[in-house]
């Protein structure tokens, strides 16, 4: 896969977020992310989800929750649960997948291409290199 990876690296209370600004749907940037990170970027509160906007801005990017597990609940993509929402008022609606957009979340057709933020946890090292080919 070949991307580029905006190195905007930002420390949070849980996580450290990657802004990654190549296209691409929401499956091949959860595989992008696992590979070289932790996962798909999660946010447990409002600080996360601050620090991911300070990472990856106010345009459309990919977050690691989805509901394509045919049971209808969002979950993050690394399994783990919280309470904590951002949805834009009258969303979610039928999509499977989830954007931030202008600090909000839309569900979002998974196969459509839009950047992506990852995140890695503590202990784990960042394979922060120049990612383009």
């Amino acid at each position: 896969m070949n991307l580029f990876a905006l190195m905007h690296v930002t420390l949070s209370q849980h996580h450290k977020f990657v802004y990654v600004s190549s296209p691409v749907n929401w499956t091949n940037a959860q595989k992008y992310c696992r590979q070289r990170y932790s996962d798909l970027a999660t946010t447990d509160d409002q600080t996360d989800h601050g620090e991911l906007l300070k990472t990856a801005g106010m345009g459309k990017f990919w977050i690691g929750l989805d509901r394509t597990r045919g049971d209808g609940v969002f979950v993050w993509s690394d399994q783990s649960s919280s309470s904590f929402t951002r949805w834009k008022p009258g969303q979610p609606q039928n999509q499977l997948c989830v954007n931030v957009e202008v600090g909000y979340w839309f569900d979002r057709n998974c196969e459509d291409n839009v950047a992506f933020a990852c995140y890695f946890g503590d202990g784990l090292q960042c394979k922060c290199r120049n990612i383009s080919r």
